[in-house]
């Protein structure tokens, strides 16, 4: 098991980076909430990891705090949940948001979070809710940072959202909408969460 990794950051996406731990070239794939957290290219970064094993591919994981490998770990269990699932409702929602959602068995909040469909939501409520409702009550309320300029923002959020499967074209009309609803002071990370509500 590799519980975290620390290197240099040699390259930052937002849904991957690449560290230099030691002239090895370590690829991590990443969920939005890490992405904007991340400081910049060429200083040394720490991220909590999970490895995924399957028969064809080992996956490396990385996360900025515990309690998102936690959660990311949670949703792996359920059934039918795969890691590009989990990191794309751990990308859609911010992490006390999602235990909550689960906890009060909201169903119509987590089919907002893109490819999270009303069957999954059901099972996600339905296999995890106690465990949220405990774990809830020991998360934090952390401050998100925002430290990209305007214009690399909107082409990090355009990127972001083509990452997880919207076309061009749509991922411009959601974050226009995105931007009208949540003001142009948000930072990167609430812009692409609010895209992704819809």
């Amino acid at each position: 098991m590799i519980a975290f990794v620390s290197g240099i950051l040699i390259e930052k996406n937002p849904t991957y980076v690449i560290l230099d731990h030691q002239g090895i070239g370590m690829e991590v794939l990443i969920p939005l909430s890490t992405f904007a957290n991340l400081p910049g290219v060429g200083t040394t970064v720490s991220l909590h990891t999970h490895l995924h094993v399957r028969e064809d591919a080992l996956t490396l994981v990385g996360f900025f705090s515990p309690a998102e490998k936690e959660l990311f770990q949670l949703l792996l269990s359920v059934s039918g949940i795969g890691i590009r699932l989990a990191l794309g409702i751990l990308s859609g929602c911010r992490v006390e948001d999602l235990y909550g959602f689960i906890a009060r068995g909201d169903e119509t909040a987590l089919t907002r979070i893109q490819g999270l469909g009303k069957k999954t939501a059901q099972r996600l409520i339905l296999e995890l809710k106690d465990k949220a409702a405990r774990r809830l009550r020991g998360i934090p309320a952390g401050s998100r940072e925002g430290a990209l300029l305007p214009g690399e923002q909107d082409e990090q959020a355009l990127l972001a959202l083509m990452s997880l499967g919207y076309t061009k074209s749509e991922a411009q009309k959601a974050l226009a909408k995105a931007c009208a609803r949540a003001g142009e002071e948000a930072d990167l990370e609430t812009l692409i969460r609010v895209a992704l509500q819809g």
